[in-house]
C-alpha cells in the first residue's frame, strides 16, 4: 500500500491531527499529520494535495519531500509512506471529518501520543535532515526493530583509456579509498570500445598521426564517488591518464 503524510508548519507549529472519528482505525487515538492512501490512476504528489484538502480545507502551494517510510505492522501488507512538509499553504482551516485538528508546538509534539516510530522521523523533520528512508517493524502497537538510511550524492564517472592504463586508475584512486564501497574495495567495471579520432595540426597525440584518422582498442572505465570527492577523483585521473587530451565523462546521482 502506498500512502502519503504532510505536516503542514507555521509558527513553529505543526498541524497536528488527533484521530478520533473513524471506526477500526489503526490509527485512532493517535496524533499524525495530514494524508491517506492513493487512489488509482494517483501520483504521490497528487495524493499529497488531495489529500491535504480533504481534510484540512488547505492548498498546498509548495512542499518538500522529505523522506520514504516504510511501515511494516504484523504480517500486513508493507505500506510505504511518502513523508512531506509545506509551510506555504493557502486557504481557510475547515472542520475534519477524521478527528480534531490542532496546531501544536514542535517542542509539545513527542509528549502526544504517538507512534514509536513517528518519533524518529519527527527528529529528523526537526532538524532538517537530508532525505532518508526509515524502515519501522512493529508488532501491534511494539516497535520491534528501525533501520535508518540517508540518501547519498554520487558523482559517476566515464572514462575513456587504453587497456593498459585502467590498473594505473584504479590504483591512483584507491590511494585514497575512492573505489572502495562497504566492504568492498576496488569497485569499478569496463566495457571494450572502439576509440576513433583524427589529430590536428599542434596536437602530440599519445597514439596516431597528425592529420590521419586513427582507431584504436580501448576500453571504458565505469565507477561513481560520493559528490564531495568528485574534483579530486577527476584531478586523479586525469593524472593518471595518458591523452593529451582525455574524455572524462561525470554524472550526477543519489542513491
Amino acid at each position: 500500500m502506498i500512502t502519503t503524510l504532510c505536516y503542514l508548519e507555521k509558527d513553529n507549529k505543526y498541524l497536528m491531527l488527533h484521530r478520533t472519528k473513524k471506526e477500526n482505525d489503526i490509527n485512532k487515538g493517535k496524533w499524525l499529520g495530514v494524508g491517506g492512501k492513493l487512489e488509482n490512476g494517483e501520483t504521490p504528489e497528487q495524493c499529497l494535495k488531495r489529500e491535504v484538502k480533504e481534510e484540512t480545507g488547505y492548498e498546498l502551494n509548495n512542499y518538500d519531500y522529505k523522506g520514504l517510510v516504510i511501515f511494516n505492522y504484523n504480517t500486513d501488507e508493507p505500506l510505504f509512506m511518502y513523508l512531506y512538509t509545506s509551510s506555504d499553504f493557502s486557504g481557510i482551516e475547515k472542520t475534519c471529518d477524521e478527528g480534531e485538528l490542532k496546531w501544536i508546538d514542535k517542542n509539545d509534539i513527542l509528549n502526544l501520543k504517538l507512534w514509536e516510530g513517528d518519533k524518529i522521523f519527527l527528529e529528523l523533520l526537526f532538524k532538517n535532515s537530508p532525505f532518508f528512508y526509515l524502515t519501522l517493524n512493529y508488532k501491534n502497537d511494539d516497535l520491534i526493530s528501525s533501520k535508518l538510511e540517508f540518501k547519498q550524492k554520487y558523482s559517476c564517472f566515464e572514462v575513456f583509456i587504453p587497456k593498459e592504463y585502467v590498473e594505473k586508475i584504479v590504483e591512483n584512486l584507491q590511494r585514497y579509498n575512492l573505489l572502495t564501497e562497504g566492504f568492498y574495495a576496488d569497485v569499478y567495471s569496463t566495457i571494450d570500445t572502439v576509440g576513433h579520432w583524427k589529430t590536428l595540426e599542434g596536437g602530440n597525440p599519445f597514439d596516431g598521426e597528425i592529420g590521419k584518422e586513427s582507431i584504436a582498442n580501448e576500453k571504458i572505465i565505469r565507477f561513481r564517488v560520493k559528490r564531495e570527492f568528485e574534483e579530486l577523483a577527476y584531478y586523479l585521473v586525469k593524472e593518471a591518464h595518458p591523452y593529451e587530451s582525455p574524455v572524462i565523462n561525470v554524472f550526477e546521482m543519489e542513491v
